[in-house]
């Protein structure tokens, strides 16, 4: 297959104050993602052995053809690697391999105000594989797969008591990568960096199965694939992430990294992305990130902020710009098989200044059942 070099449409507006250079490896001895490296397809999409941990993410707002019925989605594939150093078979995948992945699905049902999740885990075998040539998973109940001639992406999922969602998902805009020199910081330790490689918005067409019926959908989706070897920075204690696309045309990438007491760390960012896929930023001192509200879990106790107020300065116009984020459903929290490390991840309305809807959001909120820090300092 053809390698494409893709160009890249990250335009830096913002600089941080200081380079830090990563060292090639972790302590443990994982390999550590490196400056100045453009993705390349089909290889960007495929799995990246030897690095600790990366994931293929997808999530999307999707509405029936009658406008009736309105849905948000997750599919979300982790693949967490084994001993630094470990062996792995190119050709033929490796029953009870060291690898681990985890298969994350989950549909809100907006006018039935539900929410649906599952969490499966599984080895390299016959239940889970990942391609090192270009994007083909099958793990557990997602399959995604691209197509050998273009940038359309196959995606099903099966979904809790029955569900199935089966989409194709079309680029609109090219594939971004992002960050300085290409690397997206974690916080202050110097192997605490990722390749964050996004696809801003893809045009979604497909079927939802859903109790018994079978509903044709469309609507927009957005998919990361970050490969690193250091999830965070031993002094932070999670993230508030949000993935914004707005009826304009154009999107917003914000995400706060949460220290202990509570603060943003200097990394955290904003990013905007133009109707032509070039984008610019700013970092912890160029916007705020506000609690509106908080709902609290039944199932964990855990208090999530969902409703909340992202105030930004752009670069380029030195305007501020107002983000208010609120969830179509409050119950959106994913509760695995480890209760401790729940996440909230839920469809979201946007609000632009003068309270009318610009768009709409998917938002993460990670970290707050103390897991995520316990396994992060470990």
């Amino acid at each position: 297959m053809k390698i494409v070099i893709l160009f890249f449409l990250i335009v830096r507006c913002v600089f941080s104050a200081d380079w830090i250079q990563p060292p090639k490896s972790t302590e443990l001895g994982y390999p550590v993602p490196q400056p100045d490296t453009i993705p390349l397809l089909p290889l960007a999409h495929a799995a990246h052995l030897g690095y600790a941990i990366e994931w293929w993410y997808w999530v999307g707002h999707l509405n029936s053809l009658d406008g009736d019925q309105s849905y948000g989605f997750q599919s979300t594939v982790f693949r967490l690697e084994g001993d630094p150093g470990v062996h792995h078979s190119k050709d033929f995948p490796v029953f009870g391999d060291q690898q681990i992945f985890l298969a994350h699905t989950a549909l809100s049902d907006v006018a039935g105000g539900t929410y649906i999740h599952s969490e499966r885990i599984y080895r390299e075998g016959w239940q889970a594989r990942v391609s090192t040539d270009r994007l083909d998973i099958a793990v557990g109940g997602i399959v995604a797969e691209i197509s050998q001639d273009s940038e359309c992406i196959k995606l099903q999922m099966a979904l809790p008591e029955g569900g199935f969602l089966d989409i194709e998902m079309l680029p609109s805009k090219p594939l971004m990568a992002f960050g300085e020199r290409g690397l997206s910081r974690k916080g202050a330790d110097p192997a605490a960096v990722s390749w964050y490689w996004t696809y801003p918005r893809l045009l979604l067409t497909g079927t939802l199965k859903l109790g018994g019926e079978s509903i044709e959908v469309k609507g927009t989706g957005w998919m990361d694939h970050e490969i690193s070897s250091s999830q965070l920075s031993s002094k932070l204690v999670g993230w508030d992430w949000a993935a914004i696309q707005l009826n304009d045309g154009s999107e917003v990438k914000a995400y706060r990294l949460r220290n202990k007491d509570g603060g943003a760390d200097p990394w955290s960012a904003v990013y905007w992305i133009d109707k032509i896929g070039e984008s610019c930023n700013v970092y912890a001192d160029g916007f705020t990130w506000e609690t509106d509200s908080i709902w609290e879990s039944r199932t964990t106790g855990n208090l999530y902020p969902t409703s909340v107020t992202i105030r930004a300065s752009h670069p380029l116009t030195e305007k501020e710009m107002i983000y208010r984020l609120k969830p179509l459903i409050d119950g959106q929290e994913f509760v695995g098989n480890r209760p401790e490390n729940a996440y909230w991840e839920g469809a979201c309305e946007v609000f632009g200044s003068d309270d009318r809807v610009i768009g709409r959001a998917y938002l993460e909120l990670a970290g707050y059942g103390g897991g995520l820090a316990d396994r992060l300092t470990k």
